[in-house]
């Protein structure tokens, strides 16, 4: 017999997972730019899933992971990087843009059933661009 108080317990167990169709979407649109390599980072805290960093020559453009929200739902975000304009510009708008820990040259967006899949590529493609030597960014167009 599971109790209310047992079936609460075992959700607040469960470790916090980045959603499958977001992983494979913003792998897609990290993997289609030229000479990306992905590396994860398997440790995990109660509160943070593993990490999916998008790399361009060993330096991430990409970092995605889940947080967990209030309710313990697995909440998915990209951290990317943005010149200074632009991040402000996006931070003004407010959600679902915020000021990531760990640099003023990054913007975090969080992904949702709401997100704006086209903007978040535009978004992914000036992170790489700004990591990328011209001779690769040369082949996007």
């Amino acid at each position: 017999m599971t109790s209310p108080g047992g079936a609460e317990h075992s959700a607040a167990a469960r470790p916090v997972e980045v959603p499958a169709d977001v992983e494979v979407r913003v792998r897609s649109m990290c993997l289609a730019l030229p000479e990306v390599a992905v590396r994860i980072d398997e440790s995990r805290s109660p509160r943070r899933s593993a990490a999916y960093s998008y790399d361009i020559r060993r330096r991430s453009f990409c970092l995605l992971v889940a947080v967990a929200g209030s309710t313990r739902r697995s909440v998915p975000l990209v951290v990317l990087r943005a010149d200074p304009g632009e991040r402000e510009a996006l931070l003004a708008l407010g959600h679902p843009y915020f000021a990531p820990r760990g640099g003023r040259g990054r913007i975090g967006v969080l992904l949702s059933d709401a997100t704006d899949w086209e903007e978040t590529a535009e978004l992914v493609i000036e992170s790489y661009r700004t990591l990328a030597p011209r001779k690769l960014w040369a082949h996007l167009g």
